[in-house]
Parts: structure tokens; sequence; C-alpha cells
């Protein structure tokens, strides 16, 4: 007679329903905003998953509907759908995120373009694959991939956003120098390609970090490393020349300075390969203290991205705060503060500065029923413009997620 050993597997399926009513006094940011609006999202959501012994997988989908009390041609749907792969074994650590995102434009942009008075939606598939294996107890190599790709729904009205593809490919050295320090070093390689221009930048990065806890409630990390990017892009140019003495725009395949047919002056365009190299630094520091009753962290950082716009440093420092009152009260604040400019393009139209203050408040009503209660202030302003643009949103969030027995096979 055989005998054999059988895993337990732990099935669940959650339900989820929330909902929150939000007075927005800016939403696209504009110098002088048009109107308030009363927005309205009702998000019905379930998660599925499965856990056993040596991992587990998590999934989740959530159906938005948004309602535009003051503009009912904004009203829309939104579609998020998450998936997570978690597997251990003795030496390797391996994980599998996915997303699909069917989005408004008006929830993912307002700090990505930092421009946009329209709607449209944006469709976004990420794949991110990565492996963690241990050398020995003190050392460990990860290596990690992900994959965006980002499509827009076509909007005439829209210039600023463009389709891209982006892809992500990293290696990292840990080592645990002492028990309370531990050290790692990264290199990076991508690849983004934009329709817009033709636009195609990889960038190679190279960066080294040091974590240190002072105790288990206060911890510091602080890394620092170069980035090198290659940028490429077809831009179009006007030809310029003169015809009898005065200047004007030619086409350059036929050399007419007009159209034979209606004898206007043509503007016609060639296009021209421009290429950019640029080097610049990166890093990041952080500090996190926890207590018993909440925690405090700061954080500042220096990235340098590719956009639709080009090459983008970015350079921010934020805090995220919790205090738990009590066993039903909660409460926190965030705010950030960043800059943002084009790489090489110190005087570009684009640059900007933005920042954000979030205080909330929470309250646990029953094991199933949570209410929240925030407001933001953020302020937007871009080179060279006369005034800021200002917004405030008061949220009202209502979230309800009934408690269901789980199955163990």
């Amino acid at each position: 007679m055989a005998t054999c050993d059988s895993m337990a597997t732990e099935y669940y399926l959650e339900p989820r329903f929330s909902s929150n009513q939000r007075y927005d006094t800016n939403i696209n940011m504009r110098q002088t905003p048009p109107q308030a609006n009363w927005i309205t999202t009702v998000s019905p959501a379930a998660n599925f998953g499965l856990r056993y012994e040596n991992g587990e997988l998590n999934s989740n989908f959530t159906w938005n509907q948004l309602f535009y009390t003051n503009q009912s041609e904004l009203n829309i749907d939104e579609q998020l759908f998450g998936l997570d792969f978690k597997h251990k074994t003795e030496r390797f650590d391996w994980a599998f995120k996915n997303s699909y995102n069917n989005r408004s434009s008006l929830n993912t942009e307002d700090t990505g373009s930092g421009i946009l008075f329209f709607q449209t939606m944006r469709k976004q598939l990420t794949l991110a694959p990565s492996v963690t294996y241990a050398l020995d107890e003190l050392n460990s190599l990860a290596f990690d991939y992900s994959y965006e790709n980002t499509k827009y729904d076509k909007n005439q009205n829209i210039n600023t956003l463009s389709d891209y593809d982006y892809h992500q490919l990293s290696g990292t050295f840990n080592h645990m120098y002492s028990e309370r320090d531990k050290l790692n070093a990264t290199v990076s390689g991508s690849r983004y390609k934009a329709q817009i221009f033709n636009q195609t930048t990889f960038n190679y990065v190279s960066q080294l970090g040091w974590q240190h806890s002072f105790s288990e409630q206060l911890v510091t990390y602080i890394s620092a490393g170069l980035n090198y990017s290659q940028a490429t892009s077809t831009i179009p140019q006007l030809v310029p020349g003169t015809f009898l003495g005065i200047p004007v725009f030619y086409d350059p395949a036929t050399g007419s300075p007009f159209d034979p047919n209606t004898g206007n002056l043509i503007q016609q365009q060639r296009y021209l390969d421009v290429e950019n190299n640029k080097i610049g630094q990166v890093y990041r520091a952080s500090i996190q203290k926890s207590f018993e009753q909440g925690s405090v962290s700061l954080i500042g950082s220096q990235t340098q991205n590719p956009t639709s716009q080009g090459l983008q440093t970015r350079t921010e420092i934020s805090t995220n705060n919790s205090y738990a009152i009590n066993e039903r009260w909660t409460s926190g604040l965030t705010a950030s503060y960043s800059t943002n400019e084009l790489a090489g393009q110190q005087n570009s139209l684009l640059n900007r500065t933005y920042y954000s203050i979030t205080p909330n408040i929470n309250w646990k009503w029953t094991p199933e029923i949570n209410l929240g209660l925030s407001y933001t202030y953020r302020q937007q302003e871009f080179q060279g413009s006369t005034q800021p643009s200002q917004g405030n949103i008061v949220q009202l969030q209502f979230n309800y997620q009934p408690q269901i027995n789980r199955q163990v096979k």
C-alpha cells in the first residue's frame, strides 16, 4: 500500500465594494479653472486567490464607474485587473506581477505629463517577473524584468500623450554586512519607445545602496549612482529659403516655393534625425521611524525617466505619516514637492514644479465597513507662467468588504 503527503491549499474569494464622493475645484489643473466638479465613483470589486505551503496566487478586479455631476460628458467606466504570483524554494524566490488597467487620463496623467486639458482612455499592460537567489546566508542575487505597453484612445485634441512601450532589466547584488547594515549594488538597462517623433531612449543606471538600522523602529537608507541615456528621435523641420528675394519655406522634394494648383506658398516639412546623449545623477535617501501607534517616513530622490516630451529629471521630497488614535480611529498626513525638468533644456516651457498635501482621517465603523475623509491641496507652476495652477479636493470614502470563510483543501 502506497501513501503520499497532500499539501493544504487555501482558496478565497472576497467581494468588495467602495464608493467615494469628491469635490474638485480644478480637475485639469488649469490656471483659471472654468468650474468645480462633484464626482461620484462607484467601485464593485473582487479578490480571488489561493495560498499553499510555498507560495500564493492573488488576483483582483475592480470596475470604477465615475459620474461628473457638472459635466456628464466626462462620465466614464474604468477596469483594473491585477494578478500576482509568488513561489519560494530553499534558495529561490520567484515572483510574477501582472496588471491590465483601462483608466481615464484624468486619473493617471495629472502628475505624469503635467498638462492635460482633455480626457482620453489609457490602456496599460504591465508584466514584471523577478527571481532572487540566495548564494548563502549573507549574500543574494536578484534579477528583475518589467514590460509596459501603453496605448491611448485617439483624441485629436490631445498631442502631449503618445503610445509607448517600455522594457527594463536589472540585476542587484545584496550583502548583509552586519546585523544592522545591508549593502546593495544595482545595474539596469531600459528601452523606451514612443510613437510620437519615433522616439527611442536607452537608459543605463548603476548605483550603490546602504541600509542602516539604528533599531527595529528606526531605519535609514541611502543610494546614489549615475544614469547614462541615449535618445534618438525624428523631428519635422521647415526648410527655409527665398523666392524673388522674399523669405519663404519651400518643398525640399520639388524645390517649388508655391503650390502650382492654388498659387499659395508651401510650408512643407523635412525630417531630421536627432541624437542626444546625457549623463545624470540618481539618488534616494529615506528615513523611517515606527512607534507603537504609528509611523513617520521622509524620502528624497532624483530620477531620470523617458517621456514623450523627452528625458525628464524628477527631484522629489515626500513624507508619509500615520497615527492610530484608538482601535477605530486613524489619521494620516502625506505631502510631496517635486521639480520636473527636461534634461538639457533649462528653459523649456514644460519644466514645472508641483506640490501637494493631504491630511486624512479614517473610522472603522464595523469590521466590514470603513469610512474616510480627506482633503488635498495641490499646486503646479510651469516655467515662465504668469501664475500657478491650484486645486482643492475634498473626498468622502466608503469601503465595504464582507467577511467570508475561506476553503482549505
